[in-house]
């Protein structure tokens, strides 16, 4: 896998408190920039593996896409994994949680593409990494600052 973008933020809230709401993808838009919309596609609970949704991403020079995705893991209030159908990206999600204290955390966001292949390492991979390292940053912080005023 190609590691895209990372960000963490240090965030005062209780572990608890950010797990629930980032594992539950429909909140994705609210802090995530270029996602459009995203809806619950199966009747799974939100962070249990096999739950998936439907996410409208925001692709430059291509516009608007929907993109499955699915829960591949998932460790109450420590990580969530997602995949994504999106060839020839191939987009892996996975968020990290740490208690810091009982009313603060560590979030870790990172975005990886599973493709292997030698020409998506040259071609894809450098392009969605400079969009992802962008979005990474803004929304951390988005994130951050919506549990904060909670």
């Amino acid at each position: 896998m190609h590691l895209l973008a990372e960000s963490t933020a240090e965030i005062v809230c209780p572990v608890n408190v950010a797990y629930r709401y980032a594992v539950n993808l429909e909140h994705f838009g609210e802090w995530f920039p270029g996602v459009i919309a995203i809806e619950s596609a199966n009747g799974l609970s939100h962070g249990e593996p096999g739950k998936e949704y439907l996410e409208t991403v925001a692709v430059p020079l291509r516009g608007q896409r929907k993109i499955k995705l699915v829960v591949k893991e998932a460790e109450h209030d420590i990580s969530l994994v997602t995949e994504g159908a999106f060839p020839p990206l191939l987009p892996r999600m996975q968020i990290r949680f740490k208690a810091l204290t009982t009313d603060s955390c560590q979030v870790q966001w990172q975005m990886f593409s599973r493709n292997k292949g030698l020409l998506a390492q040259f071609t894809i991979i450098p392009l969605a990494r400079g969009v992802m390292r962008n979005r990474a940053a803004v929304g951390l912080a988005a994130l951050k600052s919506r549990l904060e005023a909670k």
